[in-house]
């Protein structure tokens, strides 16, 4: 492989138009969301010099989130997700300029930015999900990855940059212009995603998703089935708890949310075993988005995994050594280089999951299996620093560190062992990458002239279901940390959208 072929792999923002539109309409929402969220955070500590009431913030966006993806899972596999998603943006739209009517006000409320923020909440846990639904019927099956790839990227530089940015505009202006700002971005948001094509979800005429896609002898409900979906998330739990690599998936995505890394810790540790200060803290807060965008700018070899099941339980495993190493290293250092580990190690995980759990999931329960996903992300972000802090409260800070990573890595270890079906997952190649890699094979088509079959308007439709290849045409979405609209990786903050 050349050097070429581990950059990341932009094609899908080449062959789909759509996916372009949502790309930019995504980073465009980004810096607008990253400025929000440390205004956000400065004006409730100036109306109250509280922390209590940021983490009260915080705790409302992300139960109201939580709320938002469920329902939005539901209307997802209801109506069309191009007009579900514009509904959610516009009302996001709303949210931010009432904080900024309230900030601008001569006397601004806390009440008024508790509600701006729910409402915000529940708007975002509804476009979050819708969008990742989408993504299989925007890019082509083969470019799922990549399509994941460029996602991770965009949200983990917009993690880095965007608070940076809104914190000089926040010192320059106050927090009223920087809300306007986010509200004028998530308009061009909204407009964006308004030009696309329409989203409905895919009504499959022999849609089997209630049984065991692997299982070729069940034929006898291919039928009926399309009947007993009646629109609810049980349905969805069916179908994951019959697919082995659907069911593989949420089951080690519920430990690692719950687990994760344990930022929490973080000022204790740089306090109690660094001997640091401020500037320490903010470089183990930057740590892992590095990792992170390394592993995103360089992931072209993932596109290519033989193995990606394999690869993405590798990935879980290491992510909860690195967390181990955090927890002993003793020197800031060391320290420093474990949490970059576990941030490229997260990147790897949070592609490939969403590349399986695109593709392995029907269209029709996309929605719902996706709003699962999500709100497995919100409740580990809920419950995941109460746990940390009950063990950090037993043992020590690097305690809750060493104990988190030993249960990520013990759970990487059982799903593996357990569930073969994710193991031995695999993800669609495009047609000639199937052949004899030997060019000198007779037999081996050849590969498809860019013109032609890389088109956007050329490009076949998305995989309709588990093991169903039928392309795509168009643009991608998703996925998670100013807000959860960025990755799986990042987590909710205090503002979404």
């Amino acid at each position: 492989m050349s050097v070429r072929d581990y950059l990341i792999d932009i094609e899908p923002l080449r062959t789909s138009p759509d996916f372009r539109s949502i790309f930019v309409a995504r980073v465009v929402s980004l810096f607008g969301l990253g400025m929000a969220s440390v205004a956000l955070a400065a004006q409730v500590y100036d109306l109250t010099e509280s922390i209590f009431q940021i983490a009260v913030t915080s705790m409302i966006m992300s139960v109201t989130v939580l709320i938002g993806s469920l329902w939005g899972g539901v209307m997802a596999d209801r109506m069309d997700r191009k007009r579900l998603i514009v509904y959610a943006r516009g009302a996001a739209a709303f949210a931010f300029a009432g904080l900024a009517w309230n900030a601008l006000s001569p006397d601004p409320k806390v009440w008024v930015i508790f509600l701006c923020v729910a409402w915000d909440g529940l708007a975002t846990g509804v476009s979050v999900t819708a969008l990742m639904a989408v993504a299989p019927t925007l890019v082509r099956p083969d470019q799922l990855p990549a399509a994941g790839a460029l996602i991770s990227l965009t949200g983990e530089i917009g993690s880095i940059a965007a608070p940076l940015l809104g914190g000089v505009l926040l010192a320059l202006w106050g927090p009223g212009p920087v809300f306007a700002f986010a509200a004028v971005t998530t308009a061009i948001t909204t407009f964006l995603i308004s030009r696309i094509r329409p989203l409905p979800p895919v009504r499959d005429d022999d849609p089997d998703y209630l049984n065991d896609p692997d299982d070729q002898n069940d034929h006898n409900n291919r039928n009926t089935v399309g009947a007993e979906d009646s629109g609810s998330l049980l349905v969805a739990f069916k179908y994951a708890w019959r697919n082995k690599v659907v069911g593989g998936l949420l089951t080690l995505g519920g430990v690692t949310a719950l687990f994760t890394m344990p930022v929490v810790v973080f000022p204790a540790m740089v306090d109690k075993e660094f001997g640091g200060g401020d500037v320490m803290l903010g470089v183990l807060y930057t740590a892992s988005a590095v990792g992170s965008v390394i592993v995103s700018a360089t992931s072209g070899w993932l596109t290519r995994a033989a193995r990606p099941g394999r690869l993405l339980l590798i990935a879980a495993f290491v992510g909860g050594l690195s967390m181990i190493g955090f927890g002993l290293s003793g020197n800031i250092v060391v320290a420093v280089v474990m949490l970059a580990i576990c941030g490229g190690a997260g990147t790897v995980y949070e592609i490939l999951e969403y590349a399986l759990v695109q593709h392995n999931t029907p269209d029709r329960l996309r929605g719902r299996i996706v709003s699962v996903i999500t709100t497995q992300d919100t409740a580990g972000d809920i419950v995941g620093d109460a746990e940390v802090a009950l063990i950090a409260k037993w043992f020590s800070p690097s305690g809750a560190a060493v104990v988190n990573g030993v249960i990520c890595a013990i759970t990487a270890v059982a799903i593996a062992v357990t569930v073969p079906g994710l193991r031995q997952a695999t993800l669609p190649k495009e047609a000639w990458e199937d052949e004899d890699d030997d060019p000198d094979n007779p037999d081996a088509p050849d590969a498809p002239d860019a013109a032609d079959d890389r088109d956007a308007d050329a490009v076949p439709h998305a995989s309709d279901g588990p093991g169903e290849v039928k392309g795509s045409d168009g643009g991608s979405a998703a996925p998670a940390p100013v807000s959860p609209e960025v990755t799986t990786v990042e987590k909710a903050r205090p503002m979404g959208g």
